[in-house]
Formats: C-alpha cells, sequence, structure tokens
C-alpha cells in the first residue's frame, strides 16, 4: 500500500491532510465503489502515474482511464499485468476504461466495433464487467438528431452491446453534452429501441442536467440498466426539476468560455437524492469522480481533490478507504 513518504515528493500527503476523514463518517450499507476519471490528472506529470498515485493516496477504491491514457501500457508488446502491477502496488483496481468510435457513419462501424471489443477484452483481464464507452459527435448542435439518425444509432450500439456481451463485458454508453445522446428524447429513443441485455448506461447527472435530462427521471425509469456513475456537477440555474432548465446544452464554444461543468455542490445536480435511491437498492456499481483539470476549473488538482473528498465524506458519507 502507498505511503506518506512515497507520496510526500508528489507534495500530495500537505495537500491532503486537511481532509482526511476517519473511515467511520461512511454511510453503513454502503455497497458503491469509487473511482477517478484518469484525465483529470493530465496536468500532473508523469502522467497517468502520479494519478494513479493521488487516487489511491485520497482513498478511492480504484481509477477509469480513457483508453488512450493505457496505451503506453499496452503498446511494444506489453500485456495488462504492466498495468495491473502498478495498480495493485497502491491498493487500486481498474473500475474500467474509455471507449469511443463513430456510431452514425455506418462505413466506420467496423472499425468502432473492433476498437470497442478490443477495449471490453483488455478490461475484462482485470476484472472489470462494464465498459464506458462516449458516442459519436452531434452532426449539428442546432437541431435534434433525427428518429432516421437514431435508428441507425440504436443499430449500431445493439450490435456492439451484444458481441461484448460474448466477451462477459456490459456495453455502458455515456449520454454526454454535444453527443448524439444529449437530449431526453434521444436517450429514450436508445433506450426503448435497444436490447436492455445489452446496452447499458453510464449516467453523468452532470451531462445529463446541461442537456435538459432529468437524472431522477432517468433512475427512475432506467435504474436497471445503470451500470456505473459520473460524477459531476452543473451551476444551479441548470437544474432540471428546481429551476426547469429543459437544455439543450450550452454551446462548446460557451463551455470553452466559462467551464460549464462543475464541483459537485454547485446545484445543479441532487446528489444526495441520487444517491439515496442506489443505496435504497444497494446499488453496487462504480462512480467515478469526473473532472477534466485541463479546462480551467480553478485551483489546483490537490484542491480539488480536497474539495471533492469532502463533499464525498461530509454529504454523501462516501465509503472511502481510511488514510
Amino acid at each position: 500500500m502507498i505511503s506518506r513518504r512515497n507520496l510526500m515528493g508528489t507534495g500530495l500527503a500537505a495537500a491532503a491532510v486537511a481532509t482526511c476523514a476517519p473511515h467511520a463518517f461512511a454511510l453503513p450499507g454502503d455497497k458503491i465503489k469509487y473511482a477517478t476519471s484518469g484525465h483529470q490528472f493530465i496536468p500532473m506529470l508523469p502522467h497517468p502515474e502520479e494519478g494513479i498515485k493521488m487516487t489511491a493516496y485520497y482513498g478511492y477504491h480504484g481509477i477509469e482511464p480513457f483508453d488512450d491514457e493505457t496505451r503506453k501500457f499496452r503498446d511494444k508488446g506489453q500485456d495488462y499485468r504492466v498495468l495491473k502491477d502498478r495498480l495493485d502496488a497502491v491498493g487500486l483496481q481498474l473500475c474500467t476504461i474509455g471507449s469511443g468510435g463513430e456510431y452514425l457513419d455506418t462505413a466506420k462501424f467496423k472499425d468502432t466495433l473492433k476498437s470497442n471489443l478490443d477495449n471490453a477484452r483488455y478490461v475484462k483481464q482485470f476484472g472489470c464487467n462494464h465498459l464506458k464507452v462516449n458516442l459519436s459527435r452531434r452532426p449539428s448542435n442546432d437541431r435534434d438528431v433525427t428518429p432516421a439518425e437514431l435508428k441507425v444509432i440504436a443499430g449500431h450500439i445493439n450490435e456492439i452491446g451484444k458481441q461484448m456481451a460474448d466477451v462477459g463485458v456490459r456495453f455502458a454508453f455515456h449520454p454526454h453534452c454535444w453527443t448524439v445522446c444529449e437530449r431526453t428524447a434521444e436517450l429514450d429513443y436508445l433506450m426503448e429501441n435497444t436490447d436492455p441485455r445489452y446496452v447499458w448506461l453510464t449516467l453523468d447527472p452532470g451531462h445529463a442536467t446541461l442537456g435538459g435530462i432529468d437524472p431522477l427521471r432517468v433512475m427512475d425509469i432506467y435504474y436497471s440498466r445503470v451500470a456505473a456513475l459520473h460524477l459531476k456537477d452543473a451551476e444551479a440555474k441548470y437544474n432540471v426539476r428546481k429551476a426547469g432548465w429543459k437544455g439543450p446544452a450550452p454551446s462548446p464554444e460557451e463551455h470553452r468560455r466559462v467551464n460549464l461543468y462543475k464541483r459537485m455542490g454547485a446545484g445543479g445536480v441532487d446528489f444526495p437524492a441520487i444517491f439515496k435511491i442506489l443505496r435504497a437498492k444497494q446499488w453496487t456499481g462504480w462512480a467515478t469522480l469526473d473532472f477534466s483539470a485541463e479546462l480551467g476549473i480553478k485551483g489546483s488538482v490537490q484542491d480539488d481533490m480536497n474539495r471533492h473528498k469532502k463533499y464525498l465524506l461530509d454529504v454523501l458519507k462516501a465509503d472511502l478507504k481510511h488514510i
């Protein structure tokens, strides 16, 4: 297990001491596992090694990098044990990896199918049971994705999910701003026109909220298909229920100007209500802290980690590891 002495050189011990909290503060019976995303540590070099250390130090159970962040461990003939040994050394699991592809362009489907199946086989070696998948960008941010386009997308993700099920990994797509699944009607179509045995969700309540999707409605209607959760907030003015926000998401240009992604507790997402549902149903999936430090969030990566850990422990009563 990683020690304070091993982390002193990275400056983590001093940064985290103020937010250490006893394990006993966790809510009894919590079955949720907590991870961090890999890309939030991009400013820390070497990447992703420093992020792995920081994730372990703050008491998370695992880490979720994008597939390209694992390439240095997968290229040059190295097998999965290269990364697994790094994670084992600090007591972390691989939550999953982020995958992607093109789901509307039929000419690119073969490549998308192959890359996702390759990623599924890779994570299966770590014991992962789902693959988090970002769908392709929207043809236009100025209109809804059409029923004809959604039919193509649904067919593609259903086929990938079916083949991935043979690998033993769930295809869990990720509704996301500026992708082909950003808005309520788009999500409903894809869920209603795919097989629940093969197509699952990685729900990010922050992205859902910005697009006008009510996360609590998703939990009510599609709970049985929620494979994993991402943790990101938005400003309170985007809260679907309290502020009446209906979407669509503000433009990518607006996002670059103000950064629409906010730390948990900003008010756009009712995380306590979501976690109440998860615990009542004894949900056992992964909840991944997901923010992008390179997007200009004020403060250091350590500051973000401190604030989020405080929210997880004090508000959500998360069962993080004791430091």
